[in-house]
């Protein structure tokens, strides 16, 4: 298994950004002495759920901050980037970090978000699709070339220099929560970051979909390689680790509130929901808890197919002190158990089998309902 940091820099006290920046800088310091092997920059606009809105530059920083490990997004909106300019920007980012850059991409799901820049959710996927598109004909093609989409238009010939420094691109990561996400991953050959949050059920009932979506296309479904986006927190002991239950709470009740427009002045109103887990049932959707506790509970999901983690450790305000004690310990006493850890052999088998499921099925599993049972098709 493979570990990074993911970040977004929330900020529900509206401390200076530079210094909470910093400290996010910081930890990624830390886990590359510890041997992590990537962290992962979030986008995101308008609000104190995430100061994150330039993820290029911020990676650039952070590349030149650190020297061996790699550096992600999770992810690029593409909806509300030009295509052309940001295969540039990439390209450029890739080359000055020594090719160390893995390209994370979405289409995004905050209303809030896409109406500063004059998108809406409906129109988001055929956006993302056409500027995939884009991107990859900018890096891969030395000729020009023009482009005609619904959204996306190049009406003069171009070609874009320099390329990246990866060939023919860096790797392409695509976090999503629905089936046709794992569809889109199958087409490009681009690797998933699923949900956490779904519950272990819910995470092999998606990465089944993986599997389904290679067998329709008549790809190899052998040696597949899936991200899981964990909140994460490690502490000496169960308990020390489930007193920080709060900090989780604010961050996803503030996600819950951005998607439901409840933001002012780039504040969001976190609060209670109906359908919130209780406490013990969103514990059990958290990755918190000792080493030997986190040990295992990774190893469950490496039994799902998993086979990179994205820890997100920097959510709802904690203190710093508190998240360089987790980092360490999860570099060093969980990290070095689950190196030789890989998926079961017979799993793919398995999956194949697996019920064909929707993605309000998966979304109900991640508002805590079971993904099978009366919800099977």
């Amino acid at each position: 298994m493979q570990f990074g940091l993911f970040l977004e820099w929330p900020n529900p006290a509206l401390r200076n950004w530079k210094t909470l920046f910093e400290e996010g800088v910081e930890q990624i310091q830390y886990s590359e002495e510890l041997g992590f092997d990537y962290c992962l920059v979030a986008e995101h606009h308008f609000s104190n759920y995430g100061n994150s809105p330039s993820p290029l530059l911020q990676a650039l920083h952070i590349g030149q901050r650190t020297k061996r490990i790699r550096i992600g997004t999770a992810v690029l909106v593409l909806p509300v980037w030009q295509p052309l300019r940001l295969a540039e920007e990439v390209a450029v980012l890739d080359n000055l970090i020594d090719g160390r850059f893995i390209c994370g991409i979405g289409r995004g799901y905050q209303p809030h978000e896409f109406g500063g820049f004059g998108v809406t959710i409906p129109e988001s996927r055929k956006r993302f699709d056409e500027s995939l598109e884009v991107m990859l004909k900018a890096w891969t093609q030395d000729e020009s070339f023009a482009y005609e989409g619904e959204y996306v238009n190049i009406p003069r010939e171009v070609t874009v220099w320099p390329k990246p420094m990866q060939k023919p691109h860096p790797p392409l990561w695509l976090a999503g929560t629905s089936v046709e996400s794992m569809q889109v991953c199958a087409q490009w050959d681009m690797m998933p970051i699923t949900a956490g949050l779904m519950g272990l059920q819910g995470v092999k009932s998606h990465v089944a979909s993986l599997v389904h979506a290679h067998q329709d296309l008549g790809k190899p479904t052998d040696g597949l390689e899936v991200g899981l986006q964990c909140v994460t927190h490690v502490a000496e002991t169960d308990e020390e680790a489930r007193a920080q239950l709060p900090y989780a709470r604010w961050q996803n009740r503030a996600g819950r509130a951005l998607n439901r427009l409840e933001v002012s002045n780039g504040r969001v109103s976190p609060g209670p929901f109906e359908g919130e887990l209780d406490d013990d049932d969103f514990m059990d959707r958290l990755y918190f808890g000792s080493p030997d506790t986190l040990i295992k509970k990774f190893k469950q999901a490496a039994a799902t197919g998993v086979t990179h983690v994205s820890l997100w450790m920097m959510f709802g305000g904690m203190e710093h002190e508190k998240l360089m004690r987790s980092v360490r310990l999860m570099g060093e006493e969980v990290i070095p158990a689950l190196r030789d850890i890989h998926p079961p052999a017979g799993l793919v088998e398995e999956l194949a089998s697996e019920p064909v499921v929707t993605t309000d099925q998966l979304q109900a599993a991640r508002a805590g309902l079971p993904v099978s049972g009366p919800l099977m098709t």
